[in-house]
């Protein structure tokens, strides 16, 4: 599965765009996006969001994302493969590092 979130600034004097944020309902909104999911189940979600929930997608993509290299990270353990490069790519891209 792969997942991808665009944003994109947009005019408000020449779109349609609602008063409120599409995903809390209660800020303004201040960007264009789209969230999308290879997976054909559900199609792309699109609209308009305000900043902090930008911040909500971004985080809700890097979990997607983390949880398919763990998945792939078990694989490749299974195979007997040297993982170590990866597992150190997750930390870091955690905030964590092994090297702190």
């Amino acid at each position: 599965m792969s997942e991808k979130v665009s944003f994109s600034a947009f005019d408000p004097m020449r779109f349609d765009t609602p008063t409120y944020c599409d995903v809390c309902t209660s800020d303004v909104p201040v960007f264009r996006y789209e969230y999308d999911t290879d997976q054909g189940v559900q199609p792309s979600r699109q609209g308009f969001c305000c900043g902090p929930c930008a911040t909500k997608l971004l985080d809700r993509l890097q979990c997607a994302e983390s949880q398919v290299w763990a998945k792939e990270a078990a694989i490749l353990k299974a195979e007997d493969v040297d993982v170590s490069s990866l597992e150190e790519r997750q930390l870091a891209a955690s905030g964590l590092s092994r090297k702190s």
